[in-house]
Parts: structure tokens; C-alpha cells; sequence
């Protein structure tokens, strides 16, 4: 596969690692970065990575997160959190991706929710939102490795939030599983390095 495509879905994981490091000590997230994520969760069989995150520009703060990343270990994540997000989707979605019966039943029930769900946009309906983050609850959080979030408590105890935050770590998942899919690797973030930040730096320049 293309480095084009590993790039694309590996910046879908470091934006849900920044995106969730803001929700947690701010409590609001850009809505069109969220609807992002949540429309990705729904496109479960792409043609290609962008059919995942509708275009590249939507993905523009995860690839200059990833530029960071790539040029020193201090980036828009903050060393000690957003980068043990990034890191810690990456680690979920490996536990994840020999469970077939808990990948079914994630299929199935996102089908489920786009049958209830047809006239709207997912993100707007709180119920839609609920589900979702019932749906990480009880899926990816049973697993033996979970991601703990810090940030401000008075923020991470408000629901709504936390489903937010758990909406987005499941967009990140996802992102880290369209990156397997397309050929990424864990050891390419040490020994292909600069070709992937080469890549990075080609698409933030067509944006």
C-alpha cells in the first residue's frame, strides 16, 4: 500500500489522540473535527483511507500533529498525554484485531445504528451519541488494555463529555485499524521515520 494511505490513516490516529487530549482539559472540541471521527466509525467499507475521512483537509490538524511527532517527541499532544493516547490507540487496536467475534459485534451494531438513524447527522443526535459511546463501553473498554484520559476532573465527570472522549478514542481505534489494513506497521514509526514525515510534509503541502 501507498504511503499516501498509511499517512492519511495514521493521521486519523494522532487527530483522535489530540482531540481527546483538548476534550479532557478544555471539554469542547471543534464540532466539525467530531463529526469527522464519528462519520468515520460509519464507513465500513472504504475504497480507499480518504472514504474514511471525507477529504484530506478534514484531517489537516492530525497530520500537523503528526509533522510534530515525527520532527522532535514534543508536539500539539504534550508529551506526557496526547502522545500516550496516540501510542495507547495503536496498542488498543492491536488486542483488538484478532477478536472476530468483538469486531462482528462492532459491525453489527454501527449497522444497527445507521438503520435507526438515516434522515440525520449522527453527530447531532445526542441518542446516536449515547449509543456510540455505550458501544466503546462495552466493547473496546472490556479489553485488557484500556486508555485511562486525565485532564480536568470537573470537565471528565460531566457525561456528556465522556462520551465524547470515548467516541473519539474509538475514531482513533479505527483509524489505527484502517492503518494496519493499508500496511502500517508499529516498527515503521522507528525505522521509517523519514519517509513518513516526508510524506506527511507532501500532503500538508497539496492542502
Amino acid at each position: 500500500m501507498s504511503r499516501h494511505q498509511q499517512v492519511s490513516a495514521l493521521a486519523g490516529v494522532a487527530q483522535a489522540a489530540v482531540l481527546v487530549h483538548q476534550l479532557a482539559l478544555h471539554g469542547v472540541v471543534a464540532q466539525d473535527k467530531l463529526a469527522t471521527a464519528v462519520n468515520s466509525l460509519f464507513a465500513l467499507d472504504p475504497a480507499n483511507t480518504l472514504d474514511v475521512f471525507g477529504s484530506l483537509r478534514q484531517l489537516r490538524l492530525g497530520l500537523e500533529t503528526l509533522k510534530e511527532l515525527f520532527g522532535s517527541y514534543d508536539s500539539l499532544l504534550a508529551p506526557g498525554e496526547g502522545l500516550r493516547y496516540f501510542s495507547g490507540l495503536l496498542h488498543l487496536e492491536s488486542q483488538l484485531k484478532s477478536r472476530d467475534a468483538m469486531l462482528g459485534q462492532i459491525r453489527k451494531d454501527l449497522e444497527r445504528l445507521q438503520q435507526r438513524y438515516p434522515a440525520i447527522t449522527i453527530v447531532d443526535e445526542p441518542a446516536a451519541l449515547r449509543e456510540l459511546a455505550a458501544l466503546y463501553r462495552t466493547t473496546l473498554s472490556t479489553l485488557p488494555f484500556r486508555i485511562h484520559v486525565r485532564g480536568d476532573m470537573n470537565y471528565l465527570r460531566n457525561e456528556h463529555v465522556a462520551e465524547k472522549v470515548r467516541i473519539l478514542l474509538f475514531a482513533g481505534v479505527r483509524a489505527a485499524f484502517l492503518w494496519h489494513q493499508v500496511g502500517g506497521r508499529r516498527w515503521h514509526l522507528l525505522f521509517s521515520r523519514g519517509s513518513l514525515a516526508a510524506e506527511v510534509d507532501t500532503l500538508l503541502r497539496s492542502l
